[in-house]
């Protein structure tokens, strides 16, 4: 994006938080809600290489504004727009890769929104479109590969409806649309992924739950490039699980089952395998507060150009208030394995494992602004693609205006 157009959209978004200020001092009442983020990182691995690595400091400014409507507890309207800029004190050339700007502009416009028809009967839907000028894909906190420039389309929707006081159902679907702005990119990786599941849940008393789902998911990939190939798969899911309230802020939750995968390449025969997921949260308003969860199963593939991969993943955070409303230390980590099957030529499967630990602190200077810093260790260990290990080290403020 050219250097016209990104202070374009920097002038649109400071014009709208300066009328969003003064609406704000004008009335109290007013529905903005505005806020601004400013954060740097560095990484003594730029590029995600074993060897002849980069250090890198990315300085970013992400100003929010919300608009929010309220109807009592029966409807919520959330309309948000937070662009944002970021600079890299050493970017990318395109020996090393794909090529960084000195300056890349993000952004992200969204609505979520919620209503119930009546106390048995609610809907709520939302739709998230941003823009990434930042080569990179990003989840959990973790680079899990390069990419390029691209649109990203996230909308989802679902209702759930109380059939009786012990039974209730849900109905919930997605779909994410991702848009390369280079046509020989968009022409190989396009890619669409469409998710709808229906839940029923019987509630058994003393706190514990049973529930069964049927989910489906199709993985769009069909590439238009010459000698591409079509890794697009879909997978059939069906499940049963149990929940325990053991009080209104500690939830555990184990939930196992069946799938089936299907190839969207002819050449490749279907698959299944078992798959479940089980987390337990503690929510209290006490010092400390924890969530660890874990899931298997088939996902979308995070290596090109595979169509599918099994993935086994381990999750877990801690929170601990050291002052009461004022400072917050966050220890957490992460592992994940995604098992790649044999695909054909040039595809022969393999591992492809990460690990992160890191920590992190938040001081809430006063009430509407905050400092932050934290650490994570990064470490890929890959049969598919490049093994390393990567520092990264991040300091920023925020604030609500």
């Amino acid at each position: 994006m050219n250097v016209f157009a990104k202070v374009t959209m920097v002038a649109v978004a400071g014009s709208l938080f300066a009328g969003g200020s003064a609406l704000a001092q004008k009335d109290a009442t007013d529905p903005w809600a505005l806020s601004a983020a400013l954060n740097s990182q560095f990484s003594d691995n730029r590029d995600g290489v074993s060897d002849n690595k980069e250090s890198n400091v990315d300085v970013s400014l992400a100003p929010r504004a919300d608009l929010r409507w309220r109807d009592g507890d029966r409807s919520l309207l959330d309309l948000y727009l937070m662009p944002s800029i970021k600079w890299h004190s050493n970017p990318r050339d395109k020996t090393s890769g794909d090529g960084q700007n000195d300056s890349e502009l993000f952004g992200a416009v969204g609505v979520d929104g919620a209503h119930r028809f009546t106390p048995r009967v609610g809907v709520k839907a939302g739709d998230a479109l941003s823009y990434n000028d930042d080569p990179e894909i990003t989840q959990s906190g973790a680079t899990v590969r390069q990419s390029s420039s691209h649109w990203l389309n996230n909308l989802h929707a679902g209702v759930d409806v109380e059939l009786s006081e012990k039974v209730g159902a849900s109905l919930m679907g997605s779909s994410l649309m991702k848009r390369y702005t280079d046509q020989v990119v968009a022409d190989n990786q396009d890619e669409d992924i469409y998710q709808t599941e229906a839940d029923l849940k019987y509630l058994m008393g003393s706190g514990y739950s049973v529930f069964g789902l049927i989910g489906f998911s199709d993985f769009n990939a069909e590439s238009s490039g010459a000698g591409s190939r079509n890794r697009g798969s879909h997978v059939l899911s069906y499940g049963v699980g149990l929940e325990r309230i053991f009080s209104p802020d500690v939830i555990g939750k184990i939930a196992g089952g069946y799938q089936s995968a299907e190839y969207d390449d002819d050449a490749l025969e279907s698959t299944d395998t078992m798959n479940g997921n089980a987390e337990m949260t503690f929510r209290a308003a006490s010092a400390t507060r924890f969530r660890v969860g874990g899931s298997y199963g088939y996902f979308a593939p995070n290596v090109r150009p595979y169509s599918i991969q099994t993935l086994t993943a381990v999750s877990g955070a801690i929170d601990h208030d050291v002052l009461s409303d004022r400072l917050t230390l966050t220890l957490r980590g992460q592992y994940s394995e995604g098992d790649y099957a044999d695909e054909g030529v040039g595809l022969p499967g393999g591992l492809d494992k990460l690990t992160t630990v890191g920590i992190s602190g938040r001081y809430w200077v006063q009430r509407n602004w905050a400092v932050q810093a934290g650490y994570t260790h990064e470490n890929w260990d890959s049969d598919l693609r490049e093994s390393f290990d990567r520092n990264l080290v991040d300091i920023g403020v925020m604030a609500k205006l």
